[in-house]
Order: structure tokens, then sequence, then C-alpha cells
């Protein structure tokens, strides 16, 4: 130990070793004794300093508060305006007549397409039952095709048969 009572080095397995805890009080100790002796020659002008502008924001603080209300009312004035809210509710109320229209249109067509899958459905039961009075069958052996089945293109290869031992699970006795 030093006579300021700081250490600066201490003895360890591979001989003088700097303790780092000696270097930081050292320069918070410096860094403090410096703001010390800043405040001492320049306090009274920072003081001074802080008064002035805690004055100016006593006299600024009320026109700044009312220039922000102000830019409020006329947002909202803005945002509030019996023109500008009409014009946008005219504009929603086209929206959604279009909407509503588009949306009539395809009721229609969906009607119309479940009308004819009925008339062919009818027609194939008139044909069935004439079919049946004439002898030839209720039902015909050849099975229409449907629009929303497979195409021929798309179907899928048949699983290959296993072979012998191709079972997992053989059982013998």
């Amino acid at each position: 130990m030093d006579d300021d009572g700081v250490t600066i080095h201490s003895e360890g397995e591979d001989g003088f070793v700097p303790e780092t805890k000696s270097k930081n009080t050292a320069f918070l100790s410096v860094l403090f004794d410096s703001g010390v002796e800043y405040l001492q020659q320049y306090g009274w002008f920072i003081l001074l300093g802080v008064l002035i502008l805690l004055y100016i924001k006593t006299k600024l603080d009320p026109k700044i508060r009312k220039l922000k209300s102000k830019a409020e009312d006329i947002s909202y004035q803005k945002k509030f305006d019996p023109d500008t809210t009409q014009r946008r509710l005219e504009a929603m109320e086209r929206a959604r007549m279009k909407l509503q229209e588009e949306h009539d249109a395809k009721a229609a067509m969906y009607a119309e397409q479940q009308k004819q899958k009925e008339e062919e459905k009818r027609k194939q039961k008139i044909e069935e039952w004439e079919n049946l009075q004439d002898g030839k069958g209720y039902r015909s052996k050849v099975k229409p095709k449907d629009e929303s089945s497979e195409s021929p293109g798309k179907l899928k290869p048949k699983p290959k048969l296993r072979q012998n031992g191709g079972c997992a699970a053989t059982l013998y006795i």
C-alpha cells in the first residue's frame, strides 16, 4: 500500500499483477475531483443558466399549449367537417351498392346453374323411367361422366402387389 491508501500492485502466483479494482477507484476519484473543481469554477454560471431556462419555459409554456390546442381543434374540424363526412358516407354507400350488385349477379348465376342441374336430373329420371317401361332396365350399366370427376390423365397408378415375404407380420407355426 502507498501513503494515500491505494494499492497499485499485489503479488500473485506469476509475480506482480496489477489490480483492476484499485485502477477503477483511482479513476473514479480523479473523475469526482475534476467534477467538483469544474463546479467550483463555473457553478454560479450553471445555476444562473438553469434559472433563465426555467423562467423562459414558464413564459412560453402557455403559448405552446395554445398552439397545440389550436392544431388539435383544426384537425378535429377537418376530421368531422360535414361536407367531408357526407362525401365519405356517399363513397361508402356506392361501394356497398357495387358489392351488393356483384353478389346478386353471382347468386343469380348460381341459381341458374342449380336449375340446369335439376332439369338434367329430371330428364335423366324421365329417361330411366322410359327405359324401365320399355324393359331395358331401371339404371344404366354405364355410369354417366360428371364434370367434377378427375380427368383420365390424372389417374393414380395402382399400387404394386407385394411378393412373397412382403408382409411384415408373418406367422410361423
